[in-house]
C-alpha cells in the first residue's frame, strides 16, 4: 500500500459555524478537532480521526501479507509483525515531521502542532519562511530524516536471523524500504510535497519573486496530482487493482486540492494584505448583559434578530462571547434560569486580533482557529468584530474589481 506524506506550512480549515474557538484547539487538515497525544519540544502532537482508519487498514494489510508470505509464521506472529511495522511506520512519519519542525524552530519560525492523518503528517508552522534558504532547509529536513531512518532500519534488519526469518527482522526490512520510498515520493517537485517546497525555494532564489515561485510549484504539483488521478483510474478500471487504483485517486485528489490551495493562498495574500482590518471592523453587536437568561436572549436576539452569536458585557466591559454552540449545550428546561455568563467563552479564551492588522492576517487567524468571527482588540480592549460573512463579501468585491 502506498502512503503519501504531505508537509504543510499553513493550513486554513473552513471556519466552523459553531463560532469562536480557543486558540489552543488542535485541528487536523480537514478542520476537525484532532485527538491530542502530547507535547514534545514545545510542539503539540495530535491524531486526526482519519488516522485511526488508515492505521487499522495498514495493520490489517501488513498482517495479511505476512501471513500469506513464505515466512511460515503463525497468525499471532503475522499480526505481531503487522502491528509492530505499522506503529513504527507512523513513528517514522512523526519523525519526518519533526525533521521539518525542529529545523523550522532552529531558524526562528515556531511550530504550533504536528498532526498525523490519513495521508501522512502535517506540521503547522506559525508563518511562512522569510528567505529561500530557510524554505529549502525546512523542506529538505523531512526527506533527509526518512532516508536516514530507511538505512538504519535496513541495517537493523541485517542483524536479525533470516533462517528462520525473525519478526523484527522482517518488520525492519519493510520499514527500511518504505522510508526510502517515502523520501522519494516526497521529493517529487510539486506542492504540497517537500520536493515542491524545494522547487519553490530554488525558483524564489533565482527570481526573487515568492509569488511566482509558489505558482510554479503549485502548477507542477497539480500536474503530478492529475497524473496520479489518471493512473489510479486506469488501475481501478483496466488494471484489475481496484483498491490501489482508488487509493491513488484519493491521494491525487488531496494533492490537487492542496496544490491549488497554495496558489489561492498567495493570491489572497496579495489581495487582502493591503486592506487594513480597521476598515472592515463591525461594532460589538449584539451586546447582552451577563445576568440575562439564555432563554430571553434566545428569543429576542438569536431567533428574533437571526444572530448566530452575541457578546456579553458586565460593568461596561465585554467579558465574553456566546454562540449557538454554547446555547445548544443548555437543556431546554434550564434556559430560563441559566445566565449567559455561565455558558460564555470568557474574554481570555477568545481568539482575537489587533485592530492594526490586515485582512490577510485576520483571514489566516480565523482559518487556523476554525472560527466564524474574530473579536478585534485595541489597547487591551475589544473594540469590534470581523465576521466570516463580511470577510467573504469583501473578498468577492475584490475579485469583482479584478484586484484593488
Amino acid at each position: 500500500m502506498s502512503q503519501a506524506n504531505a508537509h504543510a506550512v499553513i493550513h486554513t480549515p473552513r471556519p466552523d459555524a459553531a463560532g469562536t474557538a480557543r486558540a489552543s484547539d488542535l485541528r487536523g487538515p480537514f478542520g476537525k478537532r484532532a485527538i491530542r497525544v502530547g507535547r514534545l519540544f514545545g510542539i503539540e502532537i495530535g491524531l486526526d480521526w482519519s488516522w485511526v482508519f488508515i492505521f487499522l487498514l495498514i495493520t490489517f494489510s501488513l498482517a495479511q501479507g505476512f501471513a500469506q508470505g513464505e515466512h511460515g509464521w503463525s497468525t499471532q506472529q503475522s499480526w505481531l509483525a503487522g502491528i509492530l511495522a505499522s506503529l513504527l511506520f507512523f513513528a517514522s512519519i512523526l519523525l519526518h515531521e519533526f525533521g521539518h519542525s525542529l529545523t523550522s524552530q532552529a531558524l526562528g519560525l515556531p511550530v504550533r502542532s504536528i498532526t498525523l492523518f490519513i495521508f501522512g503528517g502535517l506540521a503547522r508552522l506559525s508563518g511562512e519562511p522569510k528567505r529561500p534558504r530557510d524554505e529549502f532547509l525546512i523542506a529538505a529536513a523531512g526527506p533527509l530524516v526518512s532516508v536516514v531512518l530507511g538505512f538504519l532500519f535496513l541495517a537493523a534488519a541485517a542483524l536479525f536471523p533470516h533462517d528462520p526469518p525473525s519478526v523484527f527482522g522482517v518488520a525492519c526490512g519493510w520499514l527500511g524500504t518504505i522510508n526510502l520510498v517515502l523520501a522519494g515520493f516526497n521529493l517529487v517537485p510539486g506542492f504540497p510535497l517537500d520536493g515542491g517546497r524545494l522547487m519553490r525555494a530554488v525558483v524564489w532564489h533565482l527570481t526573487g519573486n515568492y509569488e511566482r515561485a509558489t505558482y510554479a510549484a503549485s502548477t507542477t504539483g497539480s500536474a503530478f496530482a492529475f497524473l496520479m488521478i489518471g493512473g489510479g483510474i486506469f488501475l481501478a478500471l483496466l488494471g484489475g487493482a481496484l483498491f490501489n487504483g482508488l487509493w491513488l485517486v484519493f491521494i491525487g485528489w488531496f494533492l490537487l486540492t492542496a496544490a491549488q490551495g497554495s496558489a489561492l493562498q498567495v493570491t489572497l495574500q496579495r489581495e487582502l494584505g493591503g486592506i487594513p482590518l480597521a476598515a472592515a471592523v463591525e461594532p460589538l453587536r449584539p451586546l447582552v448583559g451577563a445576568r440575562t437568561p439564555v432563554g430571553e436572549v434566545l428569543e429576542s436576539v438569536v431567533l428574533g434578530e437571526g444572530s448566530r452569536y452575541f457578546f456579553v458585557e458586565d460593568g461596561g466591559e465585554v467579558v465574553g462571547l456566546v454562540t449557538l454552540h454554547q446555547i445548544r449545550r443548555v437543556p431546554v428546561g434550564e434556559r430560563a434560569s441559566t445566565p449567559v455568563s455561565a455558558i460564555m467563552l470568557e474574554r481570555l479564551d477568545l481568539t482575537s486580533i489587533p485592530k492594526k492588522a490586515s485582512l490577510w492576517d485576520a483571514f489566516q487567524r480565523m482559518g487556523e482557529a476554525g472560527i466564524a468571527q474574530i473579536p478585534v482588540e485595541e489597547g487591551g480592549r475589544l473594540v469590534g468584530v470581523l465576521t466570516r460573512e463580511r470577510l467573504q463579501a469583501i473578498m468577492h468585491n475584490v475579485r469583482s474589481l479584478g484586484g484593488h
